[in-house]
């Protein structure tokens, strides 16, 4: 399981105290579903979805249109129509399609945030959310060694993100503005770290329209 759907996870687990145990198991059935459509993103037909949407479903590669929070209709709508999915139509079953739905409706709550570290430093270095925000937070470690990074915050977990290789995972912003700061611990630049600054004065993140 990807470190994004554990913390996801781990975020459903501690509301679950405030569910029904009807709402919190359909809670957790949904998420199962994303996990799911998140592996068929990613593998289908040997590049799966991100080979012309881009890693994170936002158009980047030059090929496909950004996707993130799209729904099941337009997901129908683009395997049907669009000459260059009739390569992954017979290899998706209308379940595997409703999960990879699921998966690009679900990435949409959530606002991107990247950062390059490179040669040990942190490329941007600052960036500004407003309260509230959802993140899906990117690291892409483009040194060879792994690098050992903590937080945002004082309650997110450690973790090692391996060289050449990115690291994503889900955050939300305090509600109270401030600065909090993805520190690395074993960079060899002292000090570095990706501070997030939660104000109110940043641009707000709306949700796409899914059209479903």
């Amino acid at each position: 399981m990807s470190t994004i759907f554990i913390r996801a996870l781990a975020a459903l687990v501690g509301a679950a105290g405030c569910m029904s145990g009807a709402a919190a198991a359909a809670a957790a059935t949904d998420m199962a579903l994303v996990e799911r459509g998140d592996k068929i993103a990613h593998t289908v037909a040997g590049i799966g979805c991100v080979g012309c949407h881009g890693r994170f479903g936002e158009g980047d590669t030059g090929v496909g249109p950004y996707i993130r929070g799209v729904g099941l209709s337009k997901v129908q709508a683009a395997i049907a129509a669009v000459s260059a999915m009739q390569m992954v139509k017979t290899q998706l079953s209308p379940q595997d399609v409703e999960a990879v739905a699921a998966y690009w409706h679900w990435t949409g709550r959530h606002q991107v945030v990247k950062t390059l570290l490179k040669r040990d430093r942190f490329i941007p270095d600052v960036v500004d959310v407003y309260p509230g925000t959802s993140l899906q937070i990117v690291v892409n470690n483009s040194g060879q060694a792994p690098r050992k990074l903590l937080g945002p915050g004082t309650a997110a977990a450690e973790f090692t993100v391996a060289g050449r290789e990115f690291h994503d995972f889900i955050w939300r912003a305090p509600e109270q503005e401030g600065s909090y700061t993805l520190r690395c611990a074993d960079c060899s630049v002292p000090d570095q770290s990706l501070t997030v600054r939660v104000s109110r004065s940043a641009r707000q993140y709306h949700l796409p329209d899914s059209d479903q």
